[in-house]
């Protein structure tokens, strides 16, 4: 594992476990999703853009809220890693149409704050990665699962694939023109909490 995975995960987790600030959104509700409203013609790239992240663990004694700031760019077949000088698989970009990062929801996000933020992130090994796959064993195809991965051994676009680690999974329940919302857990065999989540958009 990467030593910029085991930063954001560390990052992740240090964040989920400090009390929840503030803030405006804590009078919105975040509802728990049981119903997919994704089919197989949505477009995952509509989820490019940046959200205000409301995490809901339920596997502590009682449910706790933490606040994060998710952004999320559009892979392409150019991108070039910052560190290794590795370019992405072939047909890499359909089932990673995105990439991104998350921070700690604070401070003012300013346009040259968000360009730092940017330039930061490894387009090839990123911390925050979007894997979105189909099934075709029906007659028509319908989509499996459209998952975010934070800080796991599968964060990565040079066609290697891992199945060990640690990290968390974010899938992708419903999306509108709002944000989407989900449940989230454990992506490797350490255990992390459970709960689900919203994510509301702030600029696309």
């Amino acid at each position: 594992m990467n030593r910029s995975t085991v930063g954001i995960l560390i990052s992740f987790v240090a964040i989920s476990c400090k009390p929840a600030s503030a803030n405006p959104i804590d009078s919105i509700p975040c509802p728990v999703v049981t119903e997919s409203n994704l089919t197989a013609d949505w477009i995952p790239t509509t989820l490019s853009g940046e959200f205000r992240v409301e995490l809901v663990a339920e596997t502590g004694a009682r449910p706790r809220t933490d606040r994060l700031r998710l952004f999320l760019w559009q892979t392409s077949m150019r991108d070039s890693s910052i560190r290794e000088k590795q370019g992405a698989a072939p047909g890499d970009t359909a089932t990673h149409p995105l990439y991104g990062v998350m921070v700690r929801d604070s401070g003012a996000f300013t346009a040259i704050r968000v360009s730092q933020l940017r330039a930061a992130v490894d387009p090839i090994y990123p911390p925050v990665l979007l894997i979105a796959l189909l099934t075709r064993n029906s007659p028509l195809p319908v989509r499996y699962w459209t998952a975010l991965l934070v800080g796991t051994s599968q964060n990565r676009r040079d066609g290697v694939r891992v199945t060990d680690g640690v990290g968390v999974g974010m899938r992708v329940g419903q999306a509108d023109a709002r944000g989407f919302r989900g449940t989230f857990g454990p992506w490797g065999i350490a255990l992390t909490e459970k709960g689900h989540y919203c994510a509301e958009r702030v600029r696309g």
